[in-house]
């Protein structure tokens, strides 16, 4: 065989072995793969066979011919226990010479066996020369090599979907939990039935408008779940109270997020300051929050949004103490305690989801369905207009 076309035949044989260890169409490069090598040595069939990844057979992995040959009747054992990746003449394998295989290339990478490259007389009837085994031997490093790289491929793949199904299985399990956690907390207070799942809620759409990973909008959608647990800890009678509460009795209200702090600190979550969100949801801009007094600066994007989702469920949900703000009132009390009580930053995007699912541009609204609908569309549209216009100016300006 001349040199410039055995180097043609390796180099195309080098350029596909690259190619179907990233491609999905793995078989029908191993097709091509195949040809490359009938090609090169003007073989009339051939096959390509991997090693199965339980029990001791091997598969057909492509092949051109052989129709008749049965692999399940083949001496495995044997091409096992020939020279690794040297091509031998068949001779006392009957299944291989009955279907018309002529050499064998057992394919080993390092000490494991990876499978086989058979192939049958040439077209031209002339025997296989010295210089086709070294050709071939070449080759069959290359093959070697390309099949080990996409069992190992295929077994990081695997490990990967297995892993991703017990990750799913663990979110599952900690979402119950969640759940389990607010129900045992609307079971403490009637009045706040569904308040940590719509602050949940609340909380993701905000976070969304803000551009957050989804790994973080996770991680304030538990937080949102979890930021009242320490009402929990809390008398039934202090939380379902329908009088003003004593300074004494509102100080002990105020101990629920310290209490919630506490409880989740002992949890390793997978998200990043859930703990500190939660413990902080009730610090304000200004300063006068609890339970640290925290400032603007101090305190994390997270704080700030779970504490204008707690507020706007809190203004829109009917309380032992008060009735419940309409939509127009609950906007304008949380423009009147802007950079008080809440973050100018936060409040554009939260009035800006609110726009939004009104206008319907949101293909699932977290905010609107928890809402009456009795409210006057074009007020509520106009207003949350100038509230963005204003906040929008101010950020410019900052």
């Amino acid at each position: 065989m001349e040199l410039k076309k055995a180097l043609f035949n390796i180099s195309a044989l080098a350029d596909l072995g690259e190619e179907i260890t990233s491609e999905k169409n793995f078989r029908e490069k191993l097709q091509s793969l195949l040809y490359v090598i009938l090609g090169t040595f003007l073989a009339s069939k051939g096959a390509i066979t991997c090693q199965e990844r339980s029990g001791d057979k091997i598969a057909f992995a492509a092949r051109k011919g052989f129709d008749n040959l049965s692999l399940d009747n083949i001496d495995v054992a044997g091409i096992r226990a020939a020279v690794k990746n040297e091509p031998y003449s068949v001779n006392s394998d009957p299944a291989l010479v009955k279907a018309g295989v002529q050499i064998v290339t057992p394919l080993w990478v390092r000490n494991e066996f990876i499978g086989t490259i058979m192939l049958s007389r040439k077209f031209t009837s002339e025997a296989y020369a010295p210089e086709d085994f070294e050709l071939l031997r070449v080759i069959a490093h290359q093959v070697a090599i390309t099949l080990n790289n996409r069992s190992l491929f295929m077994n990081l793949t695997e490990q990967l979907n297995d892993n991703r199904k017990l990750y799913e299985e663990m979110r599952k399990i900690y979402h119950d939990t969640l759940q389990a956690f607010a129900a045992a907390i609307d079971a403490k207070d009637v009045y706040t039935r569904h308040h940590s799942q719509r602050v949940a809620r609340y909380s993701v759409a905000i976070a969304r408008e803000l551009g957050w990973s989804e790994h973080d909008i996770e991680g304030i959608y538990v937080a949102g779940f979890l930021h009242d647990v320490g009402k929990l800890a809390i008398s039934n009678e202090i939380l379902n109270k329908k009088t003003p509460f004593t300074p004494k009795e509102m100080e002990e209200v105020r101990r629920h997020s310290l209490l919630s702090y506490k409880i989740i600190s002992h949890i390793k979550f997978p998200w990043k300051d859930v703990e500190k969100i939660v413990k902080h949801h009730h610090e304000r801009p200004d300063g006068t929050g609890y339970p640290d007094a925290l400032s603007r600066n101090d305190l994390s994007e997270g704080a700030k949004v779970l504490a204008l989702a707690d507020s706007f469920d809190a203004m829109t949900s009917k309380r032992a103490y008060r009735d419940k703000m309409d939509l127009r009132e609950a906007l304008d009390e949380l423009s009147r305690c802007l950079n008080k009580q809440f973050d100018d930053k936060i409040m554009l995007a939260f009035c800006k989801v609110l726009d939004k699912e009104i206008r319907g541009d949101l293909p699932i609204p977290n905010i609107l369905p928890h809402l009456d609908k009795d409210f006057d569309l074009s007020l509520i549209t106009a207003l949350l207009e100038g509230i963005i216009q204003e906040l929008s100016d101010g950020n410019e300006k900052d």
